[in-house]
């Protein structure tokens, strides 16, 4: 991911607004894993009912009969948890689509130095973009039933499998919702919670791509460039690897996500000689004529009480100032360079007290809190795999065993 190449606060105002937005983007991470858990929660909910079901109702020598009845209400039982939750991904997803322009509004009004008059989108284009916008091939209802198809074959399928193999009706409720002991993770229903979670990180984040690109096409008299951001994720595709750092017109090129799970984001690039002649804000005038006054010898406290045939000298000195004090993003850091120059507090908030102590004075990198599929990695596992960091970060691996 790029981010600034400084240490400490950022010194322009891009790279203000490109703070605000990854910090806004791990903030959407968040909103995404409570969808998640929402989602998650409602179909969690159908499990014991469908495991009773099969308990009670199968036996034997099943008939097909019988065998057919007991399908029929459990796809009844799990058709009730697919409505509600498609009706939790509708809502959230409008959310997010009508949150993402008055986010960028506000985080650009706040670190411009000049007044700015900014465009919002429409509610129903909003609206629009989380009902009707593709991404990755699908809009959002079809993701869900396909979702939902999947997931009612599978429980199916695994049922027909365990009554041929003349299993219990206990096993083959084991074999479709899996265990206590293992939460469910392993039966055939830990596919669909992991679909689901998948469809919902990529929901999130391509409404959010879409609403943003729609607020900077409508602003782009200050915006003419977005800058691609590769995925917050510590590991990341190549094709997002390739498109890091990438400066594209407004609107044009490609818009994440470009993957299933892509976290990818583009962050739009204030244009300095477009904001330059725009009437300051009360406290960038201060500071500029603050500035003027030292190299100039006045001591005005604002522009009307600078001496006469100055204020035009400061006009000009001041569109320079801004145009100066806009900067650019700088696209050579890492998120990792990025994740190290921010306070312990917010790394801990990221990351978990234990994984921060072990980023910070365990010299372990991000990518040792995953594994190969982007999971996060067990403390217990880390424990095993890197007791010397944690020993380094004064910390003990036995108590994490």
């Amino acid at each position: 991911m790029a981010v600034s190449k400084h240490v400490g606060i950022p010194d322009n105002v891009n790279e203000e607004f490109f703070d605000a937005v990854i910090r806004h983007q791990i903030g959407l991470l968040r909103v995404s894993g409570s969808i998640q858990k929402e989602i998650i929660d409602i179909l969690d909910a159908t499990e014991k009912d469908i495991s009773e079901q099969i308990r009670r109702r199968l036996r034997k020598n099943q008939s097909t009969t019988r065998l057919n009845a007991l399908l029929k209400t459990i796809t009844a039982i799990r058709n009730d948890a697919w409505k509600k939750s498609a009706e939790v991904w509708r809502r959230e997803i409008i959310e997010v689509a009508k949150a993402e322009p008055a986010f960028m509004a506000g985080a650009l009004k706040t670190v411009s130095p000049v007044l700015l008059d900014l465009a919002i989108p429409d509610v129903a284009t909003l609206t629009s973009l989380a009902t009707t916008k593709p991404f990755e091939g699908k809009v959002l209802k079809d993701w869900a039933k396909d979702i939902k198809r999947a997931d009612l074959a599978r429980i199916e399928q695994a049922i027909k499998i365990g009554v041929t193999q003349g299993e219990s009706s206990a096993a083959i409720a084991r074999r479709v919702v899996g265990t206590v002991g293992q939460r469910g993770r392993n039966g055939v229903t830990e596919i669909t919670r992991r679909q689901a979670a998948a469809i919902t990180r990529t929901a999130v984040n391509a409404v959010s791509n879409q609403a943003k690109r729609e607020f900077y096409v409508d602003n782009g008299d200050i915006i003419r460039e977005e800058v691609y951001v590769a995925t917050l994720d510590s590991r990341t595709t190549p094709i997002c690897r390739s498109l890091d750092g990438e400066k594209f017109p407004v609107g044009e090129g490609p818009i994440p996500p470009l993957h299933i799970q892509c976290r990818s984001t583009r962050i739009a690039a204030i244009d300095g000689k477009a904001i330059g002649d725009r009437p300051q804000k009360p406290v960038t005038e201060q500071e500029l004529v603050r500035e003027y006054n030292r190299a100039n010898g006045t001591q005005a406290s604002n522009r009307a009480g600078l001496p006469r045939g100055h204020k035009g000298q400061f006009d000009s000195f001041a569109r320079q100032r801004i145009r100066q004090k806009t900067g650019t993003i700088d696209a050579n850091v890492s998120y990792q360079q990025w994740l190290t120059r921010q306070s312990a507090e917010f790394q801990d908030d990221i990351l978990g007290p234990t994984r921060g102590k072990l980023f910070r004075n365990g010299d372990l990198t991000l990518k040792k809190f995953v594994n190969r599929q982007g999971d996060e990695i067990p403390l217990s596992s880390l424990a095993r795999r890197e007791a010397s960091a944690f020993r380094a970060a004064g910390l003990d691996p036995e108590d994490f065993l």
